[in-house]
């Protein structure tokens, strides 16, 4: 007899970075192992994939590691159960083409624009500041949308510079639309997979077997020739990005989350005001469902 498939909604960015979950849907990978993933396209980025989980409208998503964290040790409903991407997350600033904005410095007392707060371009942003030596004072927010509206918004001088990842901007950095005047790297893997409790522990067989077509997907990310030629189209990335992309990036989709990250993201979250000290000093297994995704 044929078992029954399960189902489980998964969020996700539509970025270079979510290609392995593609791959183990049409390669089958995922129904394989009898799930069938549901894919969601995720425009607006990790706060507001935060709001689809509380709203039940996936089931997991695979969200930056600095919101996912910030909003779970505030007492949100949800827990990581893995790591996705294992190696960090390199954002670019970008300013306007004509704007007067020539490097970070520049930036001090200024407005960036955010897609919207505790999202990654919001929470990098406090980290750049605590980099730079400034207050939390010396930057401004404006809650500005999706990365296109970003891209807007520094052009019309309504936000000084934005943030978003390096090689998604690069398109646009190239064809003059925006400028870079800046980069910042994350001392910390970048992507991690949560969901709500409830949900993995009366899912919890679904989900390693979600994890187990996953991995398979992994394997093919890595084995399949010619993988930076099918990034650089899905994503208008000219080769040499998406190949120097590729070649950096560490896809694991694992059920362990590292202790040192967790410690390092906690770290610059309290340094940059966005969590107190007292939540600072969460349990760390307190962040991680315990059901399938472990501390290492």
């Amino acid at each position: 007899t044929k078992t029954k498939m399960d189902t489980v909604r998964v969020g996700g960015v539509p970025e270079h970075f979510n290609t392995s979950w593609h791959l183990g849907i049409e390669e089958g990978f995922f129904a394989k192992h009898n799930v069938n993933v549901e894919w969601s396209e995720q425009k607006s980025g990790t706060g507001a994939m935060i709001s689809a989980l509380a709203n039940d409208e996936v089931d997991v998503i695979i969200a930056l590691t600095e919101g996912l964290v910030s909003e779970i040790v505030k007492g949100k409903d949800l827990k990581l159960f893995g790591t996705y991407v294992e190696s960090p997350l390199r954002w670019a600033i970008s300013t306007g083409k004509d704007s007067p904005y020539n490097n970070v410095g520049d930036l001090k007392d200024q407005t960036l624009g955010i897609s919207r707060y505790t999202s990654g371009s919001h929470l990098m942003a406090t980290v750049l500041a605590t980099r730079e030596g400034w207050s939390q004072s010396d930057i401004k927010f404006k809650v500005v949308g999706p990365f296109k509206e970003l891209r807007d918004s520094v052009n019309t001088g309504d936000t000084a510079a934005f943030m978003w990842e390096y090689f998604m901007t690069k398109p646009y950095a190239d064809s003059g639309e925006v400028r870079f005047i800046g980069e910042i790297t994350t001392p910390w893997s970048c992507f991690m997979m949560a969901a709500r409790p409830e949900f993995i522990q009366t899912h919890a067989d679904a989900l390693k077997r979600m994890l187990d077509g996953l991995q398979e997907a992994v394997k093919s990310f890595y084995e399949t020739p010619d993988m930076e030629t099918k990034v650089s189209r899905d994503h208008g990335l000219k080769e040499e990005d998406a190949k120097e992309w590729y070649s950096a990036v560490k896809i694991s989709g694992v059920p362990k989350v590292s202790r040192q990250n967790l410690e390092r993201v906690l770290d610059a979250l309290q340094k940059s005001e966005v969590i107190t000290q007292a939540e600072k000093e969460t349990d760390l297994s307190q962040i991680i469902d315990g059901v399938i995704g472990h501390l290492f």
